[in-house]
């Protein structure tokens, strides 16, 4: 047991205010907004991307404010950078090796080599390279770590053990990439879930190792900064 992520230092406040903000706020009422906005003031596609970059950043701006302890008490936590490095690299690896692993035993039952949440982010990216990196690589890394890892894992775990609270955290992580399909009637990509969550899981697990949800911020960056330099090479070098 890990008694130091047990001691939850976030309040049951700022947890409520995270997990309704991303997955209130973000997936339902700012979009819709920002697309009635777009359609009742007939704005151009440049404003439109200005006020989605906005919300981006409002999004980040909540969730360091509320999830503050935590990133406050990580910070304290990296009190011996090679074995927080070297705890990295390793848990990159292994990300790596899984995600490989799973992604192969997708495709292979499914025919399939990418989700539909992939191809969005392929497609948005050709249309807004500057939003989709700023999203991939700065947005996702900090909010995403900060409500699944910070509020959801974090809260969890000062209940249950790490094995629950991971798999759980994982398993809410790997449904929002594939909610919007499921809504759609695409059930296929319900076998993403099992990519998604390896992910996540991942993510609980170096968090757990090193104290420090930095671990996992970097992890994350990490495993996007690779999507977009495989995006970029498989469409304009290869």
């Amino acid at each position: 047991m890990n008694e130091k992520l047990e001691r939850n230092v976030m309040t049951v406040q700022r947890m409520v205010i995270l997990v309704l903000n991303y997955f209130i706020g973000y997936m339902y009422v700012y979009p819709w907004l920002l697309t009635f906005v777009y359609y009742y003031f007939d704005l151009s596609i440049d404003v439109y991307n200005w006020l989605s970059f906005s919300v981006y950043l409002l999004m980040i701006i909540i969730s360091v404010a509320a999830g503050y302890p935590v990133l406050k008490e990580s910070l304290k936590k990296i009190i011996r950078p090679r074995k927080f490095f070297e705890y990295l690299l390793l848990m990159f690896v292994a990300l790596y090796m899984i995600s490989a692993f799973t992604s192969s035993l997708v495709t292979l039952i499914t025919g399939m080599d990418q989700s539909a949440n992939q191809q969005s982010v392929i497609l948005a990216f050709f249309q807004n390279p500057l939003l989709i990196g700023f999203t991939t690589l700065v947005y996702a890394p900090i909010v995403e770590e900060v409500v699944f890892r910070g509020a959801l894992f974090r809260g969890l775990r000062s209940y249950t053990n790490f094995w629950t609270a991971g798999l759980i955290s994982a398993l809410a992580f790997g449904s929002i990439h594939i909610i919007d399909s499921l809504f759609l009637g695409n059930f296929i990509d319900l076998w993403y879930l099992l990519t998604y969550g390896s992910l996540g899981f991942i993510f609980c697990f170096i968090y757990e190792k090193t104290h420090s949800i930095y671990g996992s911020m970097a992890l994350h960056f990490l495993n996007n900064f690779l999507g977009i330099i495989g995006i970029l090479l498989t469409y304009y070098f290869i």
